[in-house]
């Protein structure tokens, strides 16, 4: 019986000075929102990825919607991608099971410059607006 006390006691001890994480180990985040436009309207629909620039931080993403979005991200120096896809009229791929009917498919008809070879930067800031808009052209 002293043993079992005394193994319970000691685990409660190393538990206490381990401590169980929670909200303290998260990272700080901040509100960032902006607009994008193509060709000077809004992108009717798309995602942003805020991708934190030394690799180090998680990405955030968001929904562009009617040319806005808003997301939480860490602070510091962000890259940015932006992507929007486009039915391919009268082209379908086949869905994962057997059973399951083909899909349209779709492409990524941004430019590369703003995905998957993105230009696009961004600084998140522990204080100020951290709005961003970007002005996106088609090729």
């Amino acid at each position: 019986m002293k043993l079992a006390s005394c193994l319970l006691l000691l685990v409660g001890f190393f538990v206490s000075l381990v401590g169980c994480g929670g909200a303290s180990d998260a990272p700080v985040t901040y509100p960032v929102s902006g607009n994008v436009t193509l060709d000077g309207e809004p992108l009717t629909e798309g995602d942003i990825i805020f991708r934190d620039a030394s690799g180090k931080a998680a990405s955030a993403a968001g929904k562009i919607e009617n040319g806005a979005y808003s997301l939480t991200a860490t602070a510091g120096k962000k890259s940015v991608v932006i992507t929007a896809t486009k039915e391919i009229p009268g082209k379908t791929v086949v869905g994962g099971a057997p059973d399951e009917p083909p899909v349209p498919a779709v492409e990524q008809y941004l430019p590369a410059e703003y995905n998957e070879k993105t230009t696009l930067e961004a600084d998140v800031s522990d204080s100020g607006s951290n709005e961003f808009s970007f002005e996106l052209k088609s090729k």
